[in-house]
């Protein structure tokens, strides 16, 4: 089976599934298990597009520098669009109120199209370097998991560095003729990058806003793990900064507050 071959994405899926029903007796909430999912499909992005990402500090941030490494790029990607279906489908079963239309369905859907279309053009080298935007994802999903793990700051940090300041130096390096040489001239990818990016910046201020608030409220001293994360929905999420004054109107799906979508 080739690495690129849609059945490779199936074959994850069904890995992702029985991840899930191993691991799910060992979480008390249906919260908590609405993760597990997303952890593995973050961590396994995550490690993938560390290789990428060296090539591009190595070579002080030329992008031309990235080694397709084809199989492990299409397999990276095939894996994503398995765990992003593996998501649905259990979510279905087992916790279908944080599966939302928006953010569930459509954006679920619409990644794994995506996913597709990138591996069918060749550029899955190109979607792996960016997927080191999922760290705060990874964190996110391992401080629901695991609450003892959860830092506000170490978030915010890793938010910044990933999905601010990486995601502008990426944006950069694709629209600009060494970089768009890479994905063969096509603008597609800045593009899309660029569109991604105001929801960040959003996110971000956010984030920021709710950690110092909760910072004030428990005089530094971290609070029990009451106050909702804004929900990124697997590929991309960031702390919320409301609590538990938020008025009811503004809550929705077993307490996930929804303020929009992902990269």
């Amino acid at each position: 089976m080739r690495p690129e071959s849609t059945s490779n994405a199936l074959v994850a899926a069904g890995a992702a599934i029985l991840l899930y029903y191993v691991l799910q007796k060992r979480y008390s909430t249906q919260r908590q298990r609405s993760w597990i999912i997303t952890a593995l499909s973050s961590a396994i992005m995550t490690l993938c597009s560390a290789p990428f990402v060296l090539d591009v500090f190595l070579s002080c941030g030329d992008v031309a520098a990235i080694r397709p490494r084809l199989a492990l790029a299409a397999l990276a990607c095939r894996a994503f669009q398995g765990c992003l279906l593996a998501d649905l489908i259990v979510g279905c079963r087992y916790y279908r109120c944080h599966v939302t239309i928006c953010w569930g369905w459509i954006h679920h859907s619409a990644y794994i199209l995506l996913l597709h279309y990138v591996v069918r053009r060749g550029w899955a080298h190109a979607f792996c370097v960016c997927a080191v935007m999922e760290l705060p994802t990874l964190h996110l999903a391992l401080s629901f998991l695991h609450p003892r793990v959860r830092h506000d700051w170490l978030f915010c940090a890793s938010f910044l560095a990933t999905r601010i300041v990486f995601h502008v130096f990426i944006f950069l390096a694709f629209w600009a003729p060494p970089g768009n040489f890479v994905v063969g001239g096509s603008r597609f990818p800045a593009v899309f990058l660029a569109l991604a990016f105001p929801g960040h910046v959003v996110w971000f201020a956010q984030s920021v806003r709710g950690a110092i608030r909760r910072n004030q409220k428990s005089g530094h001293v971290r609070q029990p793990d009451r106050t909702a994360f804004l929900d990124q929905t697997l590929v991309s999420a960031t702390l919320a900064s409301l609590d538990d004054s938020t008025p009811l109107w503004k809550r929705t799906h077993g307490g996930r507050v929804l303020l929009g979508s992902p990269t």
